[in-house]
């Protein structure tokens, strides 16, 4: 194992415990703050993101986190389905619900796509390129921006810390016995 692999395993242990001690936070935190406009992303969907993040996308979410360990819950977007990307058709409770996103956009699309700036997530509702359409790539249909609160998740989890339901305690064993 050469040095830089060394390091980035030190680091995603860190993360991982990390996530280990805070799933249910961050779930929350997830809901409550980055969706609250949105929708709702159902807690089952949220564990199997965290395996497949932990399973596959290693060093992304090493260099968010050192860049920002507030970051993270707006990384976790980037691996939905397909790179960041969700289809319409699997946008329902079971996963992640649009519902108060689809009553503002009132727009038809296909799927959704994520992606992160230096401020912002942003999440675009998209039109795919159909037949004999005349156009060169998809249309965006509808752009929501969300705020990345640096200190966000910190001062979540410092005011939350203590709130412990049945459901955060699920989340917290699930997470922890598959990563």
């Amino acid at each position: 194992m050469n040095k830089d692999n060394l390091g980035n395993s030190l680091q995603l242990n860190e993360i991982k415990d990390f996530v280990n001690e805070n799933a249910d936070l961050i779930y929350n935190y997830i809901n409550y703050e980055i969706l609250q406009d949105i929708g709702e992303i159902n807690s089952d969907y949220f564990v199997k993101i965290i395996k497949e993040v932990f399973a596959k996308k290693l060093t992304i979410l090493v260099d968010g986190y050192n860049k920002n360990p507030n970051i993270l819950p707006y990384l976790l977007f980037l691996f939905l389905e397909s790179k960041g990307k969700i289809d319409y058709t699997s946008l329902r409770n079971e996963t992640l619900s649009f519902s108060k996103i689809n009553k503002e956009a009132s727009v038809y699309y296909n799927y959704s796509k994520f992606s992160l700036d230096n401020e912002y997530l942003i999440i675009q509702l998209m039109q795919t390129k159909i037949g004999g359409m005349p156009i060169d790539k998809d249309i965006v249909k509808f752009t929501k921006k969300i705020l990345i609160q640096n200190k966000g998740l910190e001062e979540f989890i410092n005011k939350n810390h203590e709130i412990k339901s049945m459901r955060s305690t699920q989340i917290r064993e699930s997470i922890k016995n598959n990563i």
